[in-house]
């Protein structure tokens, strides 16, 4: 099964959660590229493994895989015999998604076999596996309210947009991102903002998308890693429409006017960052 990766066109911090969590505001944008694929032997010894092409992905119980494997076996009661092959093309701690969707297909490909859960039954097990799981379920663009959990469909339909996706090479944890985010920029979404932005959005007004585009997480990431602000910089001075922290970073994206600019941008970075991972995909 692919499993597609995502961007937060906007996130706004709203409180914190007795449980660790914050209540969040975010728009999530699927991406069909850079997308995982999962697959799962239901031949294997008895037991959990986790295989995965990546030398820095975890292939035991840290791995959200094997944490998505195990509360399924548990709430179904189930005795496990899974091997679970990852092939990795999102980039690792990177602020896309790319852990907690693969654990959403693990779901996914499991109650396609088994057929034991209800579709409430299965957000609650994503949701207890991390966050963003339960958007993974079902990928499509979303408002997600409380810790990520409660989502609003926008009913439009939006145009194809270039976009352009830059990983640095170092990972962020979520943890370290909520963990530094000051106080003072918790707060609610002012009144109208989200109809402004898919209204926007929609007519893919580039000056004005621009300047609604946020992500409360960034904030921390630019003072920390001041190479995530200098290649903001860069994207804008080389004619990308706008440019954010996707998440809790440290992935860029750029949002471009056109496909032609979206690939001279891509090839001029290739050249200047060599080592970075330059991917181009479409926000849609």
């Amino acid at each position: 099964m692919k499993t597609p990766s995502k961007i937060n066109l906007f996130l706004k911090v709203t409180g914190r959660c007795d449980n660790s969590y914050h209540s969040i505001n975010t728009l999530f944008m699927p991406l069909a590229n850079p997308a995982d694929e999962i697959k799962i032997n239901f031949e294997g010894s008895t037991g959990i493994s986790i295989i995965c092409d990546m030398p820095e992905v975890p292939c035991d119980e840290r791995n959200l895989c094997h944490k998505a494997a195990a509360k399924y076996a548990e709430a179904c009661g189930i005795i496990p015999a899974w091997k679970i092959t990852i092939a990795k093309n999102i980039p690792v701690a990177a602020g896309m998604g790319g852990g907690s969707s693969d654990a959403a297909a693990v779901l996914l490909i499991l109650n396609e076999k088994y057929k034991k859960l209800a579709k409430d039954e299965l957000v609650a097990i994503a949701l207890q596996c991390g966050a963003d799981v339960p958007f993974f379920l079902s990928p499509r663009p979303a408002f997600a309210k409380g810790v990520g959990d409660v989502f609003e469909y926008p009913k439009q339909k939006f145009p194809e947009i270039p976009l352009l996706l830059i990983n640095p090479g170092f990972p962020i944890s979520a943890a370290w991102a909520y963990k530094n985010l000051s106080p003072d920029n918790i707060g609610e979404v002012p009144t109208g903002y989200e109809q402004e932005l898919l209204d926007t959005l929609q007519k893919a007004d580039f000056e004005k998308l621009s300047k609604l585009i946020h992500n409360d997480l960034a904030i921390a990431c630019y003072k920390k890693f001041p190479i995530l602000r200098i290649l903001k910089a860069e994207l804008l001075a080389a004619g990308a429409a706008a440019a954010e922290i996707t998440g809790s970073g440290p992935t860029l994206f750029a949002l471009c006017e056109s496909f032609e600019k979206r690939d001279e941008i891509a090839s001029s970075f290739k050249q200047l960052y060599p080592k970075m991972t330059i991917l181009k995909s479409t926000l849609r």
